[in-house]
């Protein structure tokens, strides 16, 4: 069966010979719709009244799977072109990075996956951001030249041999070719022309073990891309005063204040412990004593304060900071203080009968907390 997204990859819609294999899987001919296979999402789009639900390749045939039966028959396919420009899209942007980052950098793509908000590929080695960025220029060089995108089969015997398909057919070996920069065995669909791709910008990139992944958007995603990160930056010159050649410099410098100031704040803090021990509502229930204390402060200082009021008691100390509490108990009552306060306010949290740490649904007074603890008994 031809497969139009290999030789005619702008065709959107033609009458098709349908054949139906059950309820709601059928076979098209010619093949309109793309698979999901060779890390490329499946096409959307309906046949006759039906939507398509799912594109696969099953033992050398193209299988739809439809919402609703259609009957054998010949039916109207129509594809989502929005749907199949992105995926294509960056299918086609994937072949250029990979062939000018081996032929520029010497990185051999080991795995791919087109998404349908970023897709990235995975190099063998690392890749630093300055290569990154000479990448993406060189890439959009590659877009500008608008190099027709082709297709060659298993008679190229020159492009065949870049590579090892001694594993495949010979007749079922398909090759995509850009221009002098890539010629790759293939099954997805691409675009026409480079041109066609638009843009290409490179987002990130991650290390992995001794590699590195390369995230990138091409296509009209990559200049809503753009647009957001210029808005963002917009915003950001004007918060900040400063060009965007200043921001990096000028963040790193409220950040190193905000941890100094940070590190001031928990050391008045720590200095206020003693006075919050002190300060601690207490009530007994039965032969132990609780100390309770709520009060604003770090995250890492609740737990500390807590376990200072259960000593100063041989007790047990609560505190509470927001709706976030902490639970220290000598009497190894953790657990059930906070199990008391959960089936009052309801929360979440847990730890151990010496220690626990939690949430709590509703915003609780020293005192409020003090009448729901007396009731428990040892």
């Amino acid at each position: 069966m031809q497969r139009l997204y290999w030789t005619d990859p702008t065709l959107c819609e033609l009458e098709v010979d349908v054949k139906a294999l059950d309820d709601h899987t059928i076979t098209i001919d010619p093949i309109l719709f793309h698979p999901e296979e060779g890390g490329q999402p499946a096409d959307k789009g309906s046949v006759g009244d039906a939507t398509i639900l799912g594109v696969n390749s099953v033992d050398g045939l193209i299988i739809l799977s439809l919402d609703k039966p259609l009957e054998t028959g010949k039916h109207l396919a129509c594809l989502d072109r929005a749907h199949r420009v992105h995926t294509a899209s960056q299918h086609s942007a994937q072949h250029i990075l990979s062939g000018l980052a081996e032929a520029d950098f010497d990185l051999k793509t080991i795995g791919v996956h087109i998404g349908l908000e970023r897709s990235t590929i995975d190099f063998n080695t690392k890749l630093d951001w300055s290569c990154a960025q000479g990448l993406e220029c060189r890439a959009m060089d590659v877009v500008m030249e608008n190099l027709g995108i082709e297709t060659l089969y298993d008679d190229d015997t020159a492009v065949r041999s870049r590579f090892d398909l001694s594993d495949i057919a010979s007749d079922l070996i398909r090759v995509v070719k850009i221009g002098p920069y890539d010629a790759s065995a293939c099954c997805g669909a691409h675009l026409k022309r480079t041109g066609d791709i638009g843009i290409i910008r490179i987002v990130d990139l991650e290390t992995k073990k001794q590699g590195t992944r390369l995230s990138f958007i091409a296509g009209p995603k990559a200049l809503a891309f753009s647009q957001t990160e210029t808005s963002v930056l917009r915003s950001l010159r004007k918060l900040s005063n400063c060009s965007t050649e200043e921001l990096s410099g000028t963040l790193q410098k409220t950040l190193d204040r905000s941890t100094k100031l940070s590190k001031e704040m928990d050391g008045l803090y720590d200095m206020m412990l003693p006075t919050l021990v002190d300060t601690a509502v207490v009530v007994g229930t039965g032969s132990s004593r609780i100390g309770i204390q709520v009060h604003t402060m770090p995250k890492k200082l609740t737990g500390k304060l807590a376990a200072l009021i259960a000593n100063q008691l041989s007790g047990s100390g609560v505190v509470v900071s927001g709706n976030t509490i902490f639970v220290h108990s000598k009497t190894m009552m953790a657990k059930a203080l906070l199990k008391q306060l959960h089936d009052a306010v309801g929360g979440r949290g847990g730890g151990t009968e010496q220690a626990t740490s939690g949430m709590l649904k509703s915003v609780l007074t020293s005192e409020q907390i003090a009448g729901i603890l007396q009731t428990l008994s040892n």
